[in-house]
């Protein structure tokens, strides 16, 4: 179905073409609908397409693309895992029914020095210095997403002082500083660099 799309704004273009016109988004493990914000009962979702695209050595870096439809509503809409992390985040069963049919592409983003509009940072250059680079969450100074969300994660470069794209294996890796947003007094310089 999807084998031609080779990156993530012509696959969510080509489904809201077909009418998934609704986001979907993991929150404290349950599945919203955004424009309701009201919780979906995930054992009842059908998962009419899965798609990864994988790039990089070892699918280092991969986002996902799920497009589902809610029977009780008729709702069809998009989960975008654009950080391949949502097995970490979704329950097991869930999770599981999202990968079952997943078809998977490789594009030809492995030395792609930016993506969306961000630096890419491969893991060579994060094991270069671990501390350099955190993986912010919630912050309300994120750029906009290309697809027509919002990023709930981003990594940071604390020596540029700038967003960058972490490629999944950094994100799956144990040595990434998470930080949360603690709300604007409490951000600062200093706390940017978690070595000050």
């Amino acid at each position: 179905m999807t084998s031609q799309i080779t990156d993530v704004i012509d696959a969510v273009q080509s489904f809201v073409a077909k009418g998934y016109d609704r986001e979907y988004r993991v929150k404290d493990g349950q599945l919203i609908d955004l424009e309701l914000g009201s919780t979906l009962e995930a054992c009842n979702l059908n998962v009419d397409a899965a798609l990864r695209l994988e790039s990089g050595d070892d699918a280092e870096d991969a986002s996902n693309i799920y497009a589902i439809t809610d029977p009780a509503t008729g709702h069809k809409g998009l989960l975008i895992d654009a950080f391949d992390v949502f097995d970490e985040l979704c329950h097991a069963d869930f999770s599981e029914r999202l990968v079952a049919n997943r078809e998977t592409t490789q594009t030809g983003g492995q030395d792609v020095p930016m993506k969306y509009g961000l630096r890419k940072i491969y893991k060579a250059e994060f094991e270069q210095d671990t501390a350099r680079y955190i993986l912010r969450e919630g912050f309300p100074d994120f750029p906009p997403c290309p697809f027509g969300q919002e990023y709930s994660i981003l990594g940071f470069d604390t020596a540029e002082q700038s967003y960058v794209w972490l490629v999944t294996s950094i994100i799956r890796d144990s040595r990434l500083i998470r930080v949360p947003y603690q709300g604007e007094d409490v951000i600062d310089e200093d706390q940017s660099d978690p070595r000050l």
